[in-house]
């Protein structure tokens, strides 16, 4: 039996309620079963064309000095199962500039689907952002980034970090500090003065104080009239007999937001209930923390949105024939709406829209359905190129309805929902993620509680299901002072973001791919926010002869 290399995530859901959405009428004649047979073996047969591998590579860790060796781990698996791949076969490995220059390059061999080399970096070369790419004779090609630098690891851990990814003038800013010991553990008692600097003035400064769990809390609040927007909080740490600062810009938005509105499945339909999701974005291209409302074109209030991470927010909205809409910004104070035309209203067709299960809870996949004619729908559901459900239904015109597709709880990632028509023309798509939260469970036990250099550490690292049911699993584990990793975040996105996530989304770059899969309450939301907007997608179903 094939073992699955990743395993998966779960826990308790938000739902909205679907009080408003009545079953679906079953087209179950036989004319509706042949039509639904003939467009599942049309799916079939185009996904049997997609990319059938993929690979993950994992390095011991993200930052390195000149002369250093990066060890690193490839796992080549298909697509669909997450399975090994069998038997042998080379994979070709180049370490890669700043400059896209090869630096070195190997020949691996790779052995049921797993390769494993190093790469030792000259100590004269010049630092920056480097790439370790793979070229796998069985078809896969992977990317993984890391930085070479001549660093001083800090003696003090600390790490600072802001709970929004932007602030306008007047708003409160918070800002999350941790502060542990050269060893590791809290640092009780240590603290720190944190000056805030906006424009180049000094604004605030406060001291805080790290509580029992090495953590504290900055909170100031912005001026009401800021003229260039250049903030600076600075953190001067005093603990274990060190001083050391650490120093982070403050995102202030003062410039134009620009708004990208994706119609959820795709088209909006007068008539029909719809959500939009919208994303805000300043100049840069970096996100903005955005509220406001929708209002038509006689200024007649439609509906709120409150952007939840990363510029990212949603609305629901029944667009009216002869209407027109746009937003209007009540945050962040100040800052010029750069108008984007609102999405076109279509006078018919059909709607899709996810019933909200963040945490899939449900048994089954559901979507609800809504047309503005009687018509028969189909619906599939596509994870990782492989059908994994599907149904044939009647739409009563304007009826609202809910379409259940059963699926497995073991299924995990984001799943592609098309709704098609009865002559297989795809009329609205969309992702919904599966399983986030359900995780398999590692623990790694060391058989000591502290050791002096250079003496023996035994490991026991256990892997259980989220049943906690042992469950066998390829690992790979690296020791690294964890200074390092304090010093540098790796945001190019960990196993769970690259195998279940970002391949659906191709060509886009994700910030902070790892928040997804975090524990952080809004991270669920998040995730279908994420593909409402980045994910949000044009049909891409082309049957031959169309």
């Amino acid at each position: 039996m094939k073992r699955s290399l990743v395993q998966t995530l779960l826990p308790a859901a938000l739902m909205l309620s679907t009080a408003t959405w009545s079953l679906p009428t079953i087209a179950d004649n036989d004319e509706a079963k042949a039509r639904l047979d003939s467009l599942s073996k049309l799916i079939e047969g185009q996904l049997a064309e997609a990319p059938a591998k993929q690979m993950y590579i994992f390095t011991d860790k993200p930052l390195y000095h000149p002369g250093e060796t990066i060890w690193f781990r490839a796992w080549e698996m298909s697509v669909n199962g997450l399975t090994a791949i069998s038997g042998e076969h080379g994979i070709t490995f180049q370490l890669l500039d700043a400059r896209g220059g090869r630096v070195a390059e190997k020949r691996v061999l790779a052995r049921n689907g797993m390769a494993t080399n190093d790469f030792i970096i000259p100590p004269a070369i010049a630092g920056g952002n480097f790439t370790l790419r793979a070229i796998s004779d069985a078809g896969a090609k992977q990317d993984r980034a890391l930085t070479v630098s001549a660093y001083e690891a800090p003696r003090i851990k600390k790490t600072l970090e802001f709970t929004k990814t932007s602030y306008g003038p007047g708003d409160e800013v918070t800002a999350k500090v941790t502060i542990e010991s050269p060893t590791g553990g809290p640092l009780v008692g240590a603290k720190a003065l944190a000056i805030i600097t906006v424009d180049g003035t000094e604004i605030s400064r406060t001291n805080v104080f790290a509580d029992d769990k090495g953590r504290a809390w900055v909170r100031f609040i912005l001026p009401s009239k800021i003229a260039k927007g250049e903030g600076l909080l600075t953190l001067q740490v005093d603990g274990g007999g060190y001083t050391e600062s650490i120093q982070r810009r403050i995102p202030i938005t003062l410039e134009d937001v620009r708004i990208s509105y994706f119609p959820e499945g795709g088209d909006l339909v007068a008539g029909l209930q719809s959500r939009v999701y919208l994303l805000a974005q300043d100049p840069q291209n970096e996100p903005v923390e955005v509220e406001g409302k929708i209002v038509d074109d006689q200024g007649t209030f439609i509906s709120a949105f409150k952007s939840v991470w990363g510029g990212m927010a949603r609305f629901s909205i029944v667009p009216q024939p002869g209407r027109t809409y746009s937003a209007v910004l009540s945050k962040p104070r100040g800052a010029t709406l750069n108008k984007v035309a609102f999405p076109t209203v279509k006078p018919d067709g059909c709607v899709l829209k996810a019933v909200d299960d963040y945490l899939s809870q449900n048994a089954e996949l559901k979507v609800g359905v809504q047309c503005s004619s009687r018509q028969d729908v189909f619906v599939s559901a596509v994870l990782r190129e492989k059908l994994v459900g599907k149904a044939a239904a009647t739409a009563a015109a304007a009826v609202p309805m809910t379409v259940s597709l059963p699926m497995s709880k073991d299924m995990v990632g984001a799943v592609r929902v098309t709704l098609f028509d009865a002559s297989q023309k795809p009329l609205a798509e969309r992702l919904v993620y599966r399983g986030i939260g359900q995780e398999m469970k590692v623990s790694v036990k060391a058989d000591r509680a502290s050791y002096s250099p250079r003496e023996k550490v035994t490991l026991t690292i256990e892997t259980k299901d989220s049943q906690g049911k042992p469950v066998a699993a390829d690992v790979a584990l690296s020791v690294v002072d964890d200074t390092v990793l304090k010093y540098a975040d790796d945001k190019e996105g960990h196993i769970l973001s690259q195998i279940y996530l970002l391949p659906e989304m191709p060509g886009q770059t994700v910030r902070e791919p790892n928040f997804y899969f975090s524990k952080d309450r809004r991270a669920p939301e998040a995730v279908d926010l994420l593909l409402g907007t980045q994910g949000y997608r044009r049909f891409t179903w082309k049957w031959a002869g169309n």
